[in-house]
C-alpha cells in the first residue's frame, strides 16, 4: 500500500511539474505579431526590450512580461481586424508616444538620430587631424626666442649677493 501511495504522490507532483510548461504554450503568439512585436519597445520600464523579444533574462522570472504579452495580444488583434503593420505602429505610437519605438523612424526629427553618430564621426576625425597637425608642426628654437638680456657682470653681482644672504 505504500507503495501505491508513493506512485500517487509522485504522478501528483509529476502533474503540477507539467502544468507551467503547458501554461508556457498555452497562447501562442502569430508570426507576424512577433514580427511586429520586434518594432515595438516593450512599456514595462523594466527590460528596454523589443515586445516581440521580451524576455527578463536573469533572476527567478525568464519570459516575457504581462506588458508585452499584453502588447502582442493587441497586435493579434489589429491583425484579425485586417490592419497592416503601419497602421498597428502608429495606433501603438498614439497610445504610448513616439518612445513606443525600437528605433527611431528614419524621418522628421528622429532622423537626427541616424544622423548623429556620422557628424561626430567626422568632427572626431577632425579634432584628431588637427591635432596631430600641431604636433607636427616644427617648433622655433629656443635660441631665436628673444627676451630681456642680463648682462654677465649684472649676474655675478646678483649671484654674490645671494651668497652672501645665504651664509650662516
Amino acid at each position: 500500500m505504500t507503495k501505491s501511495r508513493r506512485l500517487i504522490f509522485l504522478a501528483f507532483v509529476l502533474s503540477l511539474a507539467l502544468v507551467p510548461l503547458a501554461a508556457v504554450n498555452l497562447h501562442a503568439y502569430s508570426d507576424q505579431a512577433k514580427q511586429i512585436g520586434m518594432h515595438l519597445k516593450c512599456m514595462c520600464r523594466g527590460c528596454d526590450m523589443s515586445a516581440g523579444g521580451c524576455s527578463h533574462p536573469g533572476g527567478a522570472f525568464s519570459g516575457p512580461c504581462e506588458t508585452a504579452k499584453g502588447m502582442l495580444n493587441d497586435v493579434d488583434a489589429h491583425l484579425a481586424k485586417g490592419e497592416t503593420q503601419e497602421q498597428i505602429i502608429q495606433d501603438f505610437v498614439n497610445q504610448y508616444g513616439t518612445i513606443v519605438y525600437v528605433e527611431p523612424p528614419k524621418r522628421g526629427f528622429g532622423l537626427v538620430a541616424w544622423v548623429m553618430p556620422f557628424f561626430y564621426a567626422i568632427l572626431g576625425i577632425a579634432l584628431v587631424a588637427f591635432v596631430i597637425k600641431r604636433w607636427l608642426r616644427p617648433r622655433p628654437m629656443a635660441a631665436s626666442i628673444s627676451g630681456p638680456t642680463v648682462s654677465n657682470e649684472s649676474l655675478d653681482r646678483l649671484r654674490a649677493q645671494a651668497a652672501r644672504e645665504t651664509e650662516d
